[in-house]
């Protein structure tokens, strides 16, 4: 398995996803721009975007 590393200390807030392929450090302002629209969601992989609509999930439903 590899993996790129990159060094996102400039990058803080960030958010740590947990997801089936492993753990993964993203900034926020990445999601926002998500969010927004300005980033497509498919820079987000697909374990980390079902990751987190899986816990958004377990929030609106508790």
């Amino acid at each position: 398995m590899t993996a790129d590393i990159h060094d996102i200390a400039d990058q803080r807030p960030h958010l740590m996803v947990v997801a089936s392929d492993g753990a993964h450090v993203i900034p926020c302002a990445l999601v926002q721009s998500v969010i927004d629209g300005d980033k497509p969601s498919a820079i987000l992989t697909e374990p980390v975007v079902r990751r987190i609509i899986e816990e958004w999930f377990q929030k609106v439903t508790a």
